[in-house]
């Protein structure tokens, strides 16, 4: 078992692009798990509840318009992306509503 380390930020970005070795989904779960300071144990976080990975897949496809964005909260966080053909991720801390 890992331990978890401090969130040293108010926030955390990623660039995500499609020709990485890895999903726009994994890009976000890392983004989180950077942000958190921690290591999310994908079996009990499922970001699947809060937002279809196939629908943000294919808003965020290579052929995307530039001015594309989603916001969405998971798991006490705010996930914003925008952009088109590369992706820029935010994670900060979710108000409370």
């Amino acid at each position: 078992m890992t331990q978890d380390k401090p969130r040293r930020t108010s926030q955390t970005r990623e660039w995500y692009t499609p020709n990485q070795d890895r999903s726009l989904t994994e890009a976000v779960l890392d983004a989180i798990e950077d942000y958190k300071g921690e290591d999310l144990l994908r079996a009990d976080f499922v970001l699947y509840e809060d937002i279809d990975a196939d629908a943000l897949n294919s808003l965020f496809r290579h052929d995307a318009p530039s001015r594309t964005t989603v916001t969405f909260g998971t798991d006490g966080v705010k996930v914003e992306l925008w952009g088109g053909g590369g992706v820029e991720i935010r994670v900060t801390g979710r108000s409370v509503e």
